[in-house]
Formats: structure tokens, sequence, C-alpha cells
């Protein structure tokens, strides 16, 4: 089918745990099948949202780490993604501002995105960000719509093929899915972008257990609907074939895909009940292992509450999975629970937004040039003030620099009579990300160290280094071994102030540990 019909992945992700806990039975008046086949009609939108995960460490375990992991796991101990509006338009042009919470501070972004590129505008970044995202689902990100829009496919055409087929295909998934055990509906009139509305609320709740309990009923309602999936089947043939070349090829079917006769269509139908009785035969295997009860059990539960409007559209929507400390307890983790939510608020559906393309900053950076860049020259994109540098700089440490030289392997490091130990000069700058140059004629090695802001030139056999300008004495001369260059450690660790551990290897060889605190 190619990468191009994809791109609507997001819409059955979008979709994926309102299915698991509603299912298809109506509730309380409500067409449940419809309401979560309407939402592939959303084209666009504006709305709000936020994904928050949660992580309940154990403290006891957790400090049996060293400071450096205590330190990240408390930092990243809650995310949240908030988008306080989201604005989609028909044509894949989308338009958001938010922020990223830590437990540290908050970090605001802006951002705005065609089909070709997104640009990205983070506090304490000196420079807009932008993207070339090509094919990217933009509508996949949460707030633009609850089911996103289908991106960059050429003309509306095809994005209403895709369309009608999707919704085929998922009316008829969602139509053999059992309801769980606990859901309901009830009438409500509450406030949507400040203006209060008459909606429909849903309320669902599920355990891993019961989840578990419900896949097999699903599997057989299929298994025992031979007939149904060969009608499918011969729909979107069907759907397929009406379509004009153009299009047929754009979406990459084939001959054999938009000309199947009934005999074939009815051996293709066949296959996939074939491969689901397999699938229904390796559940009821898996099911009895333990691993699978570890996991798909009481520890892990499901709730949403999902509002719906006179037409069927989801309005607002929450949702929260939690993992309890059950799942945790073989699992070599210190953790005793995590927590996902999510919140949606959706409004002006499928009005002419006209948000139009996006213009690039002329002092954009792109994001080829960023990952280029060496983590202290990304440093300096950023305010030493804001937020994202303090997370950057001194709790992940992006700039800290640490790598391993052997006795045995590589470019190997060296010792005198006196057991003091040599290391190759330019393989340790290579490490250190140092370009240098060497001038034969006076036998001379230079290079510049940018996190000591330190030039410095080396002379083969002088116990003399030029540091900016200035003698420096070492306490050994700079030797050449088997041709190459080499410096007592001590010296020119001193000099880089970074600090080395020696271990031994497996193989028996000395590894020493380099390690600079930036």
């Amino acid at each position: 089918m190619g990468k191009r019909k994809l791109r609507s992945m997001g819409t059955i992700l979008a979709a994926l745990l309102i299915v698991a806990l509603v299912g298809c039975q109506a509730v309380g008046g409500v067409n449940l099948n419809e309401m979560l086949t309407k939402q592939l009609d959303v084209r666009s939108s504006a709305g709000s949202s936020s994904f928050e995960v949660q992580l309940d460490w154990n403290e006891d375990a957790l400090a049996a780490e060293d400071a450096r992991v205590q330190r990240l796991a408390h930092l990243f101990s809650r995310i949240k993604l908030q988008l306080d509006e989201v604005r989609s338009d028909e044509k894949g042009n989308l338009a958001a501002s938010g922020q990223l919470s830590l437990t540290k501070g908050d970090i605001p972004f802006t951002l705005a995105a065609d089909t070709s590129k997104l640009v990205l505008r983070v506090d304490g970044m000196k420079r807009p960000l932008q993207l070339d995202i090509g094919g990217l689902q933009t509508g996949m990100l949460p707030g633009a719509g609850i089911v996103p829009g289908v991106g960059d496919m050429t003309g509306s055409l095809v994005k209403e093929a895709f369309r009608d087929a999707l919704k085929e295909v998922a009316s008829y998934t969602i139509g053999h899915l059992p309801n769980p055990p606990k859901i309901g509906a009830s009438a409500v009139n509450i406030p949507i972008n400040g203006a209060a509305i008459d909606l429909m609320k849903v309320h669902a709740e599920l355990s891993g257990k019961e989840l578990s309990e419900l896949i097999p009923v699903f599997l057989d309602s299929v298994l025992a609907d031979g007939e149904g999936v060969r009608s499918l089947l011969e729909r979107l043939t069907a759907w397929a074939s009406e379509l004009p070349p153009e299009l047929q090829e754009e979406i990459g079917f084939t001959d054999e895909d938009t000309k199947m006769t009934k005999e074939d269509i009815a051996e293709a139908a066949q296959d996939i009940m074939d491969e689901l009785q397999e699938l229904r035969d390796s559940y009821e295997e898996a099911s009895k292992e333990e691993d699978w009860q570890q996991i798909f059990n009481e520890s892990l539960t499901f709730k949403g509450d999902f509002y719906a409007d006179k037409s069927l559209h989801i309005r607002k929507a929450s949702t929260e999975i939690s993992l309890g400390a059950g799942l945790f307890q073989e699992e070599d983790i210190p953790l005793k629970g995590i927590v996902i939510r999510t919140e949606q608020e959706t409004w002006s559906i499928n009005e002419d937004l006209k948000l139009g393309p996006v213009e690039t900053p002329a002092n954009a950076l792109s994001a080829e040039a960023l990952a280029e860049m060496n983590p202290r020259k990304m440093l300096r994109q950023l305010s030493v003030d804001s937020v994202v540098y303090d997370v950057l700089k001194n709790d992940l440490q992006i700039d800290d620099q640490a790598f391993t030289l052997s006795s045995d392997w590589g470019v190997p490091i060296a010792s005198d009579d006196d057991d003091n130990l040599y290391v190759p000069i330019k393989e340790t700058m290579r490490e250190l990300d140092n370009p240098i140059t060497f001038d034969a004629a006076r036998k001379q090695i230079r290079f510049y160290d940018d996190p000591t802001d330190q030039d410095v030139i080396l002379t083969l056999g002088s116990d003399q280094a030029i540091v900016n300008g200035e003698r420096v004495n070492l306490h050994a001369t700079v030797a050449r071994i088997d041709g190459v260059a080499y410096m007592y450690a001590d010296d020119l660790f001193d000099l880089l102030h970074a600090t080395y551990t020696l271990e031994d290897g497996y193989d028996g060889e000395l590894l020493m540990n380099v390690s600079r605190d930036l």
C-alpha cells in the first residue's frame, strides 16, 4: 500500500484507546459505532489538549542508584505536554502554542506547520528551529482534531477516498468489539471553549484482566462472521476499482488489487480467517503464561470520559491509563507506578480556518544543522537563564565528555620504565572533538580546546607547552613512540581539566576511563 496510505495511522492511534474503552453496542441511546467512525469526518478544527506522564518512584530502591540517576529520575517524574490552542485546516496546515512542563519548570513553545515544513520557537532558544517534514502527519499532534486529516496526500480526492476506505474498515472492526463491563452514558451541559453546550457523556472503565477477557470475544466474533469479512473485501475492492487511475497509482494500488474476482475475494477472505484463527490459538496459549498474567491483571487500568455533541463529534475527552505496583514487582526498575493522562477539547469543527502555508524565518536553524553541532555549540544557541538551558546543561550534562583508552585496542596507551602512563595525543584530541595541526619543520602539534578556551602548542622532545601564548612546564617531555606522538597522561589531562580512572578489561588489558565535567 505504500507509506502514503500509512499517513493516517495517526487516526487509528488517536482512536485506539476510545475503541478499547467504549466498544460497539449502543449505550444510553448513543450509537457508539457511529460516534467513533464520525471522528473520521473531522477535516479541520481548533482545540486544546494535554498529555501527561507521572512516574511514582520507589525511593528506597532509587536510593541505591548513583546521584545522577536519582537527579534525572526526579527531573522526569512528571512530564506534561500542554497545547493551549491547536488549529488545523483541511489542507494539512497547523498552528499551536503550549508548553512542556518538567518538575524543574515550564518550557513554553509555539509551532506552525504545513505539509512540507515545521517551524518551532522554544522559549530560551535564540533562533527558531525549522524541520523539513515532507509527508509527516501534522494532524497527529494532540489537539489537531480528535481524528486528524491526511497530511499532504495529493488532492482532496485522495483524502476523501482514503477516508471512505478507513471508515469501512473501522466500522466493521468496531462493530465486533464488545463493550467493557463498566460503561454508561448521561446527558450533561458543560463549557467548551467557554461556551456551555449540551453533550452526551460516555464513561468507561476497563482493567488489564478485563481487556484480556475481551480480546478472545472480539476474535471469536470476527471468526464467526466469515461472510462479513468477505463482504468487507468486496466493498473495498469495488471502492478501489472506482477510483480514477491516477488516484489508484497515487495510493499504490495495482491491477491485482482493483480487479479481484469473486473467487479471489473468497480466497483472500479465507486467508484472513485462517490467520485470525492462528492468532486466536496463539492467544489461547499466551494467556495461560505467567508473563501474560503479570501484565494483564488488575494493576493495569484504563478509564475515560468522552463527550459527544448532537452530530456525534467528540468535543471533549479525558483518559487515564494506570500501571500499578503489581506490574513492576519482577522488573529491575525502581518504580511503584506510572499514570498516563490525556485531556482534549475541540471546537470550530470543519470550519474554514485558512491557516495558510508557513513562512520560514530568515534566522531559522535547520534541524540538520542543530544535529551536527557539538553539545557546546548547541548550548550557545540557548539563553543561559532559561529552563531548557538549565535542563540540558546541568541535569542532562550534554556537554560533559567521557571516553576510554586501552593498552590493547585502538591507538593504545603506553608506559615508561617507571609505569608512568602516556596517551596518544591525536587519538585523545579526536575523542574530545579537538582538531589538531602538525608543523613538521618545528615538530609542533597545535590544537584549540573550546571548553577551556585554550590554544595549545606542544613540541616533540620538549617538556614545555605554550598555552594561550604563555609557557607552561610539563612533568615529562612530549615523546614519539612508534611514529605516534604521546604525552604524559597527568600533564595532558591536568591541562584539559579532565580526570581519569584505571581498571582492568575483560582480557586483562588496562583501561583508562577519561571524563570531563564541564
